[in-house]
């Protein structure tokens, strides 16, 4: 976009952006070009902020309260791992309370290691998860075939199977 600038009533130009951060323009110079409807102060155009020198303000100044500000954004190593929570979840309820309930508390802890920045001990948590909630499919299953063998078991002996 090529601007011109108000130089003692007489316009000049047209110049690139660049050309006027290289005059050394203020806020209050006025430009001009086919998308301003008036002569407007070169403060007012967004596109010409670059052309002022001046230095940032300085951030503000945090407490810490405990928590270190520059510190980096944690580095996650790839995709969470898997959680097990709808399993964990599926398999309390129709297989094994005690065991599931261990399920869904490490499935709990996985995402928000992951999240926290520590990939490994999300891993360990997913790990865990998915061998509460397999443990627990497993006995649940087991336990059900048990109930089933003894409930025909015990029927064929009273004479109602044959």
């Amino acid at each position: 976009m090529k601007y011109y600038l108000a130089n003692n009533g007489t316009p000049e130009g047209p110049y690139s952006v660049e050309q006027l951060r290289a005059l050394n323009i203020s806020k209050s110079t006025l430009v001009w070009n086919q998308e301003l409807t008036s002569w407007t102060p070169a403060g007012n155009v967004p596109e010409l902020n670059i052309c002022f020198n001046e230095v940032p303000p300085a951030p503000p100044q945090m407490s810490d309260n405990g928590y270190n500000y520059s510190r980096q954004e944690p580095q996650h190593y790839g995709v969470c791992p898997k959680t097990w929570l709808v399993e964990s979840i599926l398999v309390t309820l129709f297989c094994c309370l005690p065991f599931g309930i261990v399920g869904i508390i490490k499935a709990s802890h996985v995402e928000s290691a992951y999240r926290a920045g520590n990939y490994a001990e999300a891993q360990r948590y997913s790990q865990e998860a998915g061998k509460w909630t397999k443990w627990s499919f497993i006995l649940g299953i087991g336990i059900t075939l048990l109930y089933v063998i003894i409930y025909v078991f015990s029927f064929s002996r009273t004479g109602y199977i044959e």
